[in-house]
């Protein structure tokens, strides 16, 4: 079975990141088998399906130990909501470390997400964190689609063009990455909401001005830009308190 491998990321926090990877893990559970990975020390996604659970119960098995080999895919899943999730811990700070005293630690998640291990999932979503160059850019390689949550905030767009960037260097080192996916998240019906949401809209044409202006976004595929999420009471307290949404 073929499977694809979504990344939630955007280098700023805050901009409902591992909101956006649970609620759409749960969702496609709905329809076909899906595995979780939390790529973030913060373990937001990890208590999104385990609130209250002790911490030792992230100790053992977790995202760093399946990077090193120290635990199988089979032994590291932890099932809620129809989803197997590989929760994360806080050792996870030590990954950087890792790459930058073997650089092929960075390609472990693509070799793992990639393996017969993953060939009975249909999707395999990545949360990320707002901070971790290392953690994104091993999500990215891994990955067929990356979604970028972004908040009604001005700064949340500028950061955008880095960020193309390392999504374009990924590329470069091999990443299947052919779809990019911008949510507008959060959002409501102010003016100045509207006017950055019509701002949002004219990114595909300012990748494409990019690419002919400078180096370093050629191989970019073109944007897409989702329907706003808005902002939701409902929303945050079944995130709050680990439940699934409604259909």
């Amino acid at each position: 079975m073929g499977h694809n491998i979504i990344t939630i990321a955007n280098p700023k926090g805050g901009v409902t990141k591992s909101t956006t990877a649970g609620h759409l893990s749960m969702s496609l559970a709905q329809k076909g088998t899906v595995c979780a990975v939390d790529f973030d020390r913060q373990k937001d996604l990890s208590k999104m399906f385990f609130l209250n659970y002790p911490e030792s119960f992230y100790d053992h098995a977790n995202t760093l130990t399946l990077i090193k080999y120290e635990t199988s895919l089979e032994n590291t899943i932890k099932n809620k909501y129809g989803v197997d999730v590989v929760v994360a811990s806080p050792n996870l700070r030590n990954f950087s470390m890792l790459v930058a005293k073997d650089i092929t630690y960075l390609d472990r998640a693509r070799e793992i997400l990639r393996s017969p291990a993953t060939s009975n999932y249909e999707y395999i979503i990545i949360d990320t964190p707002g901070t971790g160059i290392f953690e994104t850019t091993s999500a990215i390689l891994a990955s067929d689609i990356v979604i970028i949550p972004v908040t009604p905030a001005r700064w949340s767009l500028d950061t955008l063009k880095d960020f193309f960037k390392d999504l374009n260097d990924a590329i470069k080192l091999g990443s299947n990455l052919s779809k990019i996916l911008i949510l507008p998240s959060l959002w409501g019906s102010s003016a100045e909401k509207e006017e950055i949401y019509d701002q949002l809209q004219q990114i595909p044409n300012v990748l494409e001005a990019l690419k002919n202006a400078e180096p370093g976004f050629e191989l970019l595929p073109k944007p897409i830009i989702l329907n706003p999420i808005p902002s939701s009471e409902s929303i945050r307290k079944r995130s709050e308190f680990a439940e699934p949404l409604g259909e």
